[in-house]
């Protein structure tokens, strides 16, 4: 029987999502596929409403598979891995849903380019960040360049990116890293719990947001601005805005139904 390297279970509009790749659930060419096809199938169904991804044992996502790449003949064509991984990073930076990281140990190199991408890091007290791909000559090449600066700032970036050093959970917090630490026996109660609220939020505004939120950084400031102008019309013409429009004149909870 194969081992399935992605575990998924659905509750209450939430997707829970468990890479398992034993030892440490290191992301490869067939790992990736795996994750992209649940992101463009399971959890594009109507009926999901925000993700939890994990990792099964010790380690989220322990970075990517070495031996891939120290096998791989540069000379042919590149690694099949290069352009799957930020395909699938960058599908979810933009997914119109949220997406929340329950980084449960290790969460290095790849790992840390997949919880970057996610719109919420929890960390377990257990965690453990880095990029250490310039102890091997490397570089990041799933977003961590682009995205660490925009999340912790460019001196803090420059320090992971460069020394390649690991943080441990509570100065990952307290660099802007994560948003929140708690015990391990917590991690996924709390995430699921994160998960379940952000479930209740209007779908159309939470897929706006992030899409101008992402599109907005490429975009002059003024630009990106009359741009927010132009989807907030868009969204007022929405049955879900009229509805919440109404629920709150009406002192009632709003019935969202994503239209």
């Amino acid at each position: 029987m194969s081992h399935d390297t992605v575990r998924t279970e659905v509750r209450a509009g939430v997707l829970s999502i468990t890479i398992d790749r034993p030892p440490v659930n290191a992301l490869d060419t067939a790992l990736l596929q795996r994750l992209l096809d649940v992101f463009e199938g399971e959890a594009a169904e109507a009926g999901i409403r925000s993700v939890v991804i994990t990792g099964a044992g010790r380690a989220f996502v322990a970075g990517a598979d070495i031996r891939s790449f120290a096998e791989h003949d540069v000379s042919s064509e590149p690694h099949p891995s290069m352009r799957l991984g930020n395909d699938l990073f960058n599908l979810i930076e933009a997914y119109p849903k949220a997406i929340i990281a329950a980084v449960n140990g290790a969460c290095l190199g790849g790992g840390s380019e997949l919880a970057l991408a996610c719109d919420f890091r929890i960390a377990s007290s257990s965690a453990v960040f880095g990029q250490p791909e310039i102890k091997l000559g490397l570089i990041p090449a799933w977003g961590a360049i682009q995205r660490l600066p925009r999340l912790i700032g460019r001196g803090r970036a420059l320090d992971l990116l460069l020394t390649g050093r690991t943080v441990a959970a509570d100065e990952a917090l307290a660099i802007g890293l994560v948003h929140e630490v708690v015990e391990p026996d917590a991690l996924v109660p709390r995430a699921q719990d994160l998960a379940r609220t952000l479930a209740s939020i209007a779908p159309l505004a939470l897929a706006a947001t992030k899409e101008r939120l992402v599109k907005g950084q490429s975009e002059r400031q003024g630009q990106a601005i009359r741009d927010d102008e132009w989807t907030f019309g868009d969204l007022l013409g929405s049955e879900d805005a009229q509805e919440g429009l109404r629920a709150f004149l009406e002192k009632r909870p709003p019935a969202w139904q994503g239209r």
